[in-house]
């Protein structure tokens, strides 16, 4: 009995060490994901400070990161909040070891947004997992561009909504409403910082395929191509 209660108490010493290894592994992605954001774009912001960009430019970085420090700040609260508690079930998303970024690998991909920020940042990031990307600033190049492509040169458009002149609502009822051959089949994924259910319901109801709320990051893309793929 002696020998089966030292390997029952050896077994869930382990567990435990598994779950505070899991814990740490989690927690220092999620808290790197951001913060390599922030230091990023604080850079960039540096760059078009020195460079006197106008201010629509740079209130865009300060945008991002706005948003990358609340991430930031939430992400800290919740894994502390579940640390001190011992409440490991409770800790919510994925490491980066759990996430398929081989889907994301040779995936041609066509990015319409039209901040250069947001377009650095998707292109380095989707880059960085293999895919092969096209950017354009407007809905009308974005439509210019997949009308004019021969068929599988894109796999899937990632579609900023609030753009200026034609907005992504209007770029995707001409895109799927053109002679092109893939215009019904072409995975369409709207990105935009509105993530209320009317939103998404909206994008669907344009002919979108899925949604990422912004900011993006390779878990939500992940998860949004694999919803429509």
């Amino acid at each position: 009995m002696f020998g089966i209660g030292n390997r029952d108490k050896s077994g869930k010493k382990k567990e435990k060490a598994s779950e505070e290894r899991k814990f740490v592994s989690e927690l220092s992605y999620n808290v790197r994901n951001p913060l390599n954001t922030i230091c990023g774009i604080t850079e960039i912001a540096k760059k078009s400070v020195a460079n006197g960009n106008d201010k629509d430019t740079l209130m865009s970085y300060l945008d991002i990161l706005g948003d990358a420090a609340t991430e930031l700040q939430q992400t800290i609260d919740h894994f502390f909040e579940c640390f001190e508690s011992g409440n490991y079930a409770a800790l919510s998303g994925e490491s980066q070891d759990d996430v398929d970024f081989g889907i994301l690998n040779k995936l041609r991909i066509l990015v319409v947004e039209d901040s250069s920020v947001s377009q650095l940042i998707a292109k380095e990031l989707l880059e960085s997992h293999g895919s092969i990307v096209t950017l354009c600033d407007s809905g009308r190049e974005a439509i210019d561009l997949f009308t004019g492509s021969i068929t599988g040169t894109y796999d899937v458009i990632m579609m900023d909504i609030n753009m200026p002149g034609m907005d992504g609502y209007e770029a995707t009822d001409m895109i799927r409403s053109s002679a092109h051959p893939q215009a019904r089949a072409v995975p369409i994924i709207a990105m935009t910082a509105e993530a209320l259910p009317g939103d998404i319901e909206k994008a669907m109801q344009t002919g979108m395929n899925g949604h990422i709320s912004k900011p993006i990051n390779a878990e939500k893309i992940v998860a949004a191509i694999k919803g429509v793929l």
